[in-house]
């Protein structure tokens, strides 16, 4: 006996490839879908960090242009100072920071550089550009420790997560940094953070859990 398969009805199969192609398309759709919301989630974590360094130079500059002009120089020298230590201390280079006073449209302004050395030849790049958001994040950072220490007679700096887009490399020699900012300055520093590179060097630490919905808060 000769069995004869049943000829496929012509409309299903049709019907049949469209749904295949239609699955494809939707599958390739949610891919970039889900692509452009993580771009979308980074890019706003980048606004947001871009944001707050464009205002820790802002404020930076702000504080030269409001006092008087000798003190000016004064607190230049300082500022310059104290990044440029900082930077050799993390970044373990020849980098060192100026503060150029310029003039736009009749208007005078300060913009931040970073110099650096290329075939003995100094390289002045703005803070900006320089290295990626490492560097700049660095600087940012820096300066407001500046900010805190020439405006306020005991500055308290408030840093949350404020290392996130520098190398875990260079957290040890930050860590390094802020322990003897606050041994020679009298500076109090209140982080929070995932690293411990920094609570290892830390005067007290506070550690918090979630379990079961509830928050737990230990020390040491």
């Amino acid at each position: 006996m000769m069995y004869c398969p049943t000829p496929a009805n012509p409309q299903l199969t049709a019907l049949a490839n469209r749904l295949r192609t239609a699955r494809r398309t939707l599958d390739r759709q949610y891919g970039q879908a889900q692509t452009i919301a993580h771009t979308g989630t980074r890019l706003q974590a980048d606004i947001t960090d871009l944001t707050t360094r464009i205002d820790d130079y802002t404020r930076a500059a702000a504080v030269l242009t409001s006092i008087g002009e000798q003190r000016q120089a004064t607190a230049q020298t300082q500022i310059e100072t104290l990044v440029t230590r900082g930077l050799q201390t993390i970044f373990d280079d020849d980098l060192t920071f100026h503060v150029n006073p310029v003039i736009r449209g009749n208007r005078p302004e300060i913009d931040f550089v970073v110099r650096s050395t290329l075939d003995g030849h100094p390289v002045d790049t703005p803070v900006m550009d320089a290295r990626g958001g490492g560097l700049a994040a660095t600087v940012g950072a820096l300066l407001r420790i500046v900010i805190l220490l020439l405006t306020q007679p005991e500055p308290l700096l408030c840093l949350d997560e404020t290392f996130a887009h520098v190398s875990a490399a260079y957290e040890p020699r930050w860590a390094e940094f802020l322990r003897d900012l606050v041994d020679n300055t009298g500076m109090q520093i209140l982080m929070i953070t995932h690293s411990d590179a920094f609570t290892d060097l830390a005067d007290t630490r506070y550690r918090f859990t979630l379990t079961n919905a509830v928050t737990h808060v230990s020390t040491g």
